[in-house]
């Protein structure tokens, strides 16, 4: 499915010296092959290839040989790789804009397609879409976008931190099921790995998955974003790291290692190895955990998430 739309208002190249414009339009072509190269379906608006994006030359200009970037012919080979298949806006079937003109986060009016095209998915949950913009063009974030006396939130994304930001927003908002955290972790979650059908367990814990998504989010976030750092530490530091973050975390005690049927309860196949999943978060003190395995984390690995449940043993 299309999930981004090219912010072709971001790309302006004007005002930039030229090293920097340069780089700036080569490093924003390298962002949407990595996108498309996810198996993300990307969209834009023709006014790209038609705007004055510098000196008055338009987006095939800056190619020319001799222009003044100094783009040479794999340059221009990879742009042609990149939108050699990627459909306009338009083409897209419903919803579709009403309208072209925007207002964003209480700016100025622009024009554009793409934005409007975002704008429009707005009401589609899970399948919201998200700007791909040119980071000097476009602060990055949600803002408010109005189109046709309607007012939404919009992500605009310039790097892969953004896009995990995206992602993570739409499971917080509109997760319903656990499927919903299996379809997109991957995405929202790209230090983390997942034992197979690991958020089945979701259904067991004490709340609808809806009224548990922000709080899952929020202890996956803070496991990708600063778990290969602590348990790459100390691991005794790791329950004060982790409650810096707002995350209650704590390994199993003795006793429970010692347990055969509390051993069994957190033993997990994951790439054809049995592995334990001492260490968990807790959503409430007393129930709704989270089981993480980081044995492979010293080595440079990933942590691994592998029991979602109420309580355990």
């Amino acid at each position: 499915m299309v999930r981004f739309a090219i912010d072709e208002r971001s790309v302006d190249l004007n005002g930039l010296d030229v090293a920097d414009a340069r780089s700036a339009l080569l490093t924003f072509l390298e962002r949407i092959r990595e996108v498309g190269a996810e198996g993300h379906g990307i969209c834009y608006d023709e006014d790209l290839f038609l705007i004055d994006l510098r000196g008055g030359g338009t987006f095939w200009d800056l190619f020319f040989p001799g222009a003044e970037l100094q783009l040479d012919h794999e340059d221009c080979e990879r742009a042609v790789a990149v939108f050699g298949t990627m459909p306009k806006w338009h083409e897209l079937s419903s919803p579709q804009p009403m309208d072209v003109e925007v207002r964003i986060a209480g700016g100025p009016v622009e024009t554009t397609g793409s934005v409007a095209w975002v704008h429009a998915q707005g009401g589609r949950g899970l399948l919201a879409a998200a700007c791909l913009s040119a980071p000097h063009g476009r602060t990055p974030g949600r803002h408010q976008v109005l189109v046709g006396g309607v007012d939404r939130p919009v992500w605009f994304v310039a790097s892969a931190k953004n896009i995990e930001c995206y992602f993570r927003d739409l499971l917080s908002n509109f997760a319903e099921a656990p499927g919903d955290f299996a379809a997109l972790a991957d995405c929202a979650f790209r230090d983390l790995l997942f034992v197979n059908n690991c958020f089945d367990g979701i259904r067991k814990m004490s709340r609808v998955c809806r009224d548990l998504a922000p709080d899952i989010v929020a202890h996956l976030s803070a496991f990708s974003d600063a778990g290969r750092r602590i348990f790459s530490e100390r691991w005794q530091d790791a329950q004060a790291e982790f409650g810096s973050l707002h995350i209650n975390i704590s390994d199993e005690n003795g006793a429970t290692k010692s347990d055969k049927k509390a051993v069994a309860e957190r033993l997990r196949i994951f790439d054809g190895k049995e592995m334990h999943f001492w260490w968990h978060s807790k959503i409430e003190p007393h129930r709704d955990r989270i089981h993480i395995c980081p044995d492979r984390v010293p080595a440079g690995g990933k942590i691994i998430v592998g029991i979602f449940c109420l309580h355990l043993k």
